[in-house]
């Protein structure tokens, strides 16, 4: 696969791309139903986290029906605190275990944000699903939120070695910041010798800061997710200034790992929106495991918004991105 020659940035990021006509439906019933509430960006984020839980009531209708739904709390890291999480389990249970990090740019997100998309993995990979409240910033910035998806990744290798329902494949998924997330823990163990996920389900994840690339400035505003919303949630996660330049850090920008470390990571699937900031983010992530020598595959969804993935009621483009991604799974799961 040559990333560079299979997308035409030029043309997916052209004046006349345009939304899909059911992501147009779906963008003009969201305006509708958000009449009243607030600017979000004018309030503090602690008032602006119930309206964005009050938004993710709509794209958590209709869930899959699962076997049970547990509430556990996965110990923390270094005498860090416990960490809220839900095991997962479908009906069509196999062994073994997929940790699922949530998006939100590290700032939004819980238990209830992304159950509906939780479940359905739970459901599509026929196994047990870990979604992990994480702490969030700005209360709890860099490495609070990693330190907390690594020790949730290791209690789940952990109950691997004694119980017979996660004695199976191990993978890891994440959208947008919990995909950031899934790359960082991933690259964490690789510098500690530990063990890895078997797979990596990737969704138009976070892999850099540089809120300057074409894709950020041809989406700044009007396609969902903004670039002054990401700039913030940057400052909120990891400010430039704190320890000197600490996005230099590739586990914060992937972008950034060295190729040796890249090429130790496991079989990844990523997916990109065609109209979001974020989409030169996997690109060049793309293009990082592609001289690594990685196994991955990556897929442009045009026409889409950031966070399409949890709209498989809705888009049938998504449903389509989730059977790619699936099927990868599977594929990688044989191997």
């Amino acid at each position: 696969m040559n990333v560079r020659s299979r997308f035409d940035l030029k043309k997916i990021l052209s004046p006349e791309t345009r939304r899909s006509d059911e992501m147009q439906a779906l963008f003009d019933w969201n305006i509708e139903q958000d009449k009243g509430m607030p600017d979000l960006n004018t309030i503090s984020i602690q008032e602006s986290r119930p309206w964005r839980a009050r938004q993710a009531l709509r794209t958590n209708a209709d869930a899959p029906e699962v076997a049970k739904v547990e509430r556990i709390h996965v110990p923390g890291l270094n005498g860090a605190p416990d960490i809220a999480s839900e095991l997962i389990t479908p009906l069509n249970e196999e062994p073994g275990c997929l940790l699922y990090l949530h998006g939100g740019g590290w700032a939004f997100g819980d238990l209830d944000s992304h159950i509906r998309l939780a479940k359905i993995l739970a459901v599509e990979s026929k196994k047990r699903v870990l979604y992990v409240d994480y702490r969030l910033s700005p209360e709890t910035p860099y490495p609070g939120p990693l330190d907390d998806s690594i020790a949730a990744w290791r209690w789940i290798v952990s109950r691997s070695e004694s119980d017979p329902h996660f004695k199976g494949p191990l993978s890891v998924s994440g959208d947008s910041a919990g995909a950031n997330l899934s790359v960082a823990l991933m690259l964490h163990e690789i510098e500690l010798g530990r063990r890895l996920p078997d797979v990596g389900l990737l969704f138009y994840g976070v892999y850099d800061d540089d809120t300057e690339s074409p894709s950020y400035m041809r989406f700044a505003m009007g396609y969902g997710l903004a670039r002054p919303g990401m700039m913030k949630f940057w400052s909120w996660y990891a400010p430039a200034d704190a320890h000197g330049h600490p996005r230099q850090d590739p586990l914060l920008c992937p972008v950034r790992a060295s190729t040796s470390a890249l090429a130790k990571l496991p079989p990844l699937y990523l997916n990109a929106a065609g109209l979001d900031p974020l989409l030169c983010d996997t690109l060049k992530f793309a293009e990082r495991l592609e001289e690594a020598g990685t196994v991955f595959a990556v897929e442009v969804h045009e026409g889409l918004h950031h966070g399409f993935i949890q709209q498989t009621a809705r888009l049938a483009e998504s449903r389509r991105a989730l059977k790619l991604a699936m099927d990868f799974y599977r594929k990688c799961e044989r191997c």
